[in-house]
């Protein structure tokens, strides 16, 4: 019998996981994958992250402080902080330590195990699980979901995955470079529709290239790849080109009895820039803050598990809705609306306001986002788009004073 199940072995499961262990609780950790951390991300993460979830030296590719972006035009901007913002980071590396630090503690792994469904009652949790043609199930007092963006597992517990639009799709692959240094953000319907590719190195002769849209992307990594390739940029590619769902919101709750949902399952992701590594390791955190005191007590009710989404909402949930609000804005642009609001918004006196000013930080967007509007050359701007666009500034505003 075990206290915690937890189904999914990303960074909110492994530090779910690791934290219960360590405070002496039995945990299980089920994942369909063989390979712990093996999902389709950049591995970009800020220093504050990095801080509070240390990245061992061995898995840093490099540090960055710096980027450039391109307009749809094909203009670019360079953009240099004063200090480090970033790190790219060996992703699976990574999460595979904290899963290392949970085993440590005491935590069981099981891989290569999908889970077919999940019983809840008053007496535990019963979770039923598949490996090949055989079939087995776990018990415990409290089961975390952690499986992914779109799980069905989340109804199996009684929850509700919300609307099923709101989410973005990835794709991304890894191709051969020479001496690339900078990331690259590239904005344009024609590249990523209303939303952006990117071009990330790893090494001297490695680097990413994705996009993320709301719409369709069939074709356009492809079409992506042949223009850096055409002007010399990226040489072949290493791996196939591979997909993935990144939530724009989170799901109506994350709490019932004897459950917490985290990390991509609950709709924690950047909505501004799909980045959810962060988001998934505090929600981890929070979620083994929450279930430690309820199982010490014997008390695993909705009720009481509902601290656990008190407490999200308190450190990201604002970020989670003005990132929202943010994303709606640019979307409702037309192309050249965007064109425009890129130059002024990185010209040398705004950047030097907004991002490379002291506060700024890659890990939480809210602050700039709404610095940006309010800014006295970048609100008129954005106010003089018209009727298509003026519902979402103004809902963006409202965050300013709520």
């Amino acid at each position: 019998m075990n206290d915690v199940i937890v189904i999914g072995a990303g960074p909110a499961g492994n530090v779910a996981a690791r934290d219960l262990a360590s405070a002496g609780y039995r945990v299980s950790v089920v994942d369909w994958r063989t390979s712990i951390g093996d999902k389709l991300c950049t591995g970009i993460v800020g220093v504050e992250c990095a801080d509070r979830f240390p990245v061992p030296q061995s898995y840093i590719y490099h540090r960055a402080k710096s980027a450039r972006i391109f307009s749809p035009s094909g203009r670019e901007y360079p953009v240099v902080a004063a200090d480090n913002q970033a790190l790219i980071v060996d992703r699976q590396a990574y999460v595979m330590s904290v899963a290392q630090e949970a085993m440590d503690h005491g935590a069981t792994y099981h891989l290569g195990v999908k889970v077919a469904n999940i019983d809840i009652d008053s007496d535990g949790v019963v979770v039923h699980t598949r490996t090949g043609n055989s079939t087995s199930t776990l018990q415990s007092e409290l089961v975390i979901i952690s499986s992914g963006f779109g799980s069905p597992l989340i109804e199996m517990a009684g929850l509700h995955r919300g609307k099923s639009n709101d989410f973005m799709l990835g794709t991304q692959m890894e191709v051969e470079v020479r001496e690339q240094r900078d990331t690259e953000v590239y904005v344009g319907d024609h590249i990523a529709p209303q939303a952006f590719g990117w071009l990330v190195p790893l090494d001297s002769s490695r680097a990413l290239i994705g996009l993320m849209s709301r719409n369709g992307l069939n074709g356009h990594l492809e079409h992506f790849h042949q223009s850096l390739a055409d002007r010399g940029r990226v040489g072949r590619p290493i791996s196939p080109a591979r997909r993935w769902g990144i939530p724009l919101r989170p799901i109506p709750r994350t709490f019932a009895d004897r459950t917490l949902v985290t990390g991509d399952s609950a709709g924690f992701a950047k909505p501004t820039t799909g980045g959810g590594i962060f988001y998934a390791l505090l929600s981890g955190q929070m979620a083994a803050q929450a279930a430690a005191p309820a199982l010490m007590n014997g008390d695993l009710s909705a009720n009481r598990l509902k601290t656990y989404e008190t407490r999200w909402k308190e450190v990201i949930g604002n970020e989670l809705r003005i990132g929202y609000g943010a994303r709606l804005l640019f979307e409702s642009m037309r192309e050249s609306q965007r064109e425009h609001l890129m130059e002024l918004f990185l010209s040398e006196g705004v950047l030097r306001d907004l991002i490379t000013a002291p506060g700024f930080s890659f890990d939480w967007h809210g602050r700039t986002i709404l610095k940006t509007i309010m800014h006295r050359e970048m609100g008129p701007v954005i106010r003089s788009f018209g009727p298509l666009v003026a519902p979402f500034f103004a809902r963006l505003l409202r965050s300013t004073f709520s």
